[in-house]
């Protein structure tokens, strides 16, 4: 009989996936299935590395998974972002747990057409692991507990552009920076467009503001699924003020509708030269409401290390170790609810990812530094 102890990694040799691949093979070794579209590439992976795993050819996109033996995969972890449904089916039926790294949300809501199917097997189901969201719903979902209300939660994400970032997250980054979506606003729903509407606020770990745009991470439809908030949104800056500035000014004059024209891969050879400033990133969580004396108060969370494919990485290596090691969690989980916060941190510390948090009052609340009640189009 053959032995259900496998980890698969689909898209392991990628930015993020090599680095999944190369923490999991070096904590279970010759347990680590190495999958991809290119079964060479996953080879020299593991030669390079010295691994002790396997590499097949799998394509997510087919129907068929011809190298795929079921039977001896244990846990799943996807590392690429596919809308196709066919292997989640397949680890479904052979109850294999599965998760996977994905920044959207239309990626995320087709987990709830599986759910009943998900909740009458014998797997462990974790969409949407990785950093944002993901690590960005753990600190949420932590810092909800101490409050009786929540009035706002506002995530800010700082890239840094020193970072050597793969075509498809890329090719992602152009799409969302020039989409239109919709905010959870304490008058309702509101259609707003990527990078508009700036806000400042200061990190945890620095002197000075920063100055952050809306951006369509999918952790602001997905942190109200399970926190029960007024008003919720998703930033994004990078470690550049410069650039930042930029991307906000080729939004408002109307550059980014070309971005196809360009190419992901025009682009990121323009990134790899450029290079400007460091590997450094920052996800900051801060939570408005009123405390258990019905006093104002906010909470506030900050994640920060050297390579944010590391730090996404690792939160996905987590996630396939705590879904390797379970023995009681079934059916269909967000990462918040089987997550326990103190233990991330020693998971991520080991690999040079702090969290700060520091706690206040109304005064410490960071106000936006445009207009209030001028987000866009009522939804």
């Amino acid at each position: 009989m053959v032995e259900k102890d496998k980890i698969l990694i689909i898209g392991g040799y990628g930015t993020v996936g090599s680095i999944v691949s190369r923490q999991l093979a070096l904590r279970y070794p010759s347990k680590i299935i190495v999958g991809g579209r290119n079964k060479d590439k996953a080879q020299m992976l593991i030669e390079q590395n010295g691994l002790s795993a396997k590499a097949i050819y799998l394509d997510v996109e087919k129907e068929r998974f011809d190298e795929v033996d079921f039977n001896e995969i244990h846990t799943a972890v996807s590392c690429i972002e596919t809308m196709n449904l066919f292997f989640i089916l397949e680890c479904i039926q052979f109850n294999i747990n599965y998760t996977e790294v994905g920044a959207s949300f239309d990626v995320h809501k087709r987990f709830f057409e599986l759910s009943d199917y998900i909740d009458n097997s014998d797997c462990l189901v974790i969409p949407s692991v990785g950093l944002v969201p993901g690590l960005s719903n753990i600190l949420a979902f932590n810092g909800a507990k101490q409050f009786s209300e929540i009035e706002e939660i506002h995530t800010y994400v700082m890239l840094g552009l020193g970072e050597s970032h793969g075509i498809d997250s890329v090719r992602w980054m152009l799409e969302k920076a020039n989409s239109s979506f919709k905010i959870k606003t304490k008058e309702g729903s509101v259609v707003v467009k990527g990078f508009t509407h700036p806000r400042s606020t200061r990190l945890l770990n620095e002197q000075g503001e920063r100055t952050f745009y809306f951006f369509d991470f999918s952790d602001h439809h997905t942190i109200p699924l399970l926190v029960d908030t007024k008003a919720i949104d998703t930033r994004i800056g990078f470690d550049s003020r410069a650039i930042t500035y930029l991307f906000y000014l080729l939004q408002k004059i109307g550059f980014l509708k070309w971005y196809k024209n360009l190419g992901p891969k025009r682009l990121k050879k323009v990134l790899d030269f450029i290079r400007m400033g460091s590997e450094r990133f920052g996800l900051q969580i801060e939570i408005n409401g009123k405390d258990s004396l019905g006093m104002q108060s906010s909470i506030k969370y900050l994640a920060t290390g050297e390579n944010e494919a590391m730090a996404t990485a690792t939160v996905t290596s987590y996630a396939a170790e705590l879904m390797y090691l379970n023995k009681t969690q079934k059916g269909l989980k967000h990462i918040e609810e089987v997550c326990d916060l103190d233990e991330l941190k020693g998971y991520l510390e080991k690999h040079n990812i702090r969290i700060l948090n520091t706690r206040g009052n109304e005064n410490d609340t960071v106000q936006p530094s445009g207009q209030p009640g001028t987000y866009g189009t009522t939804g």
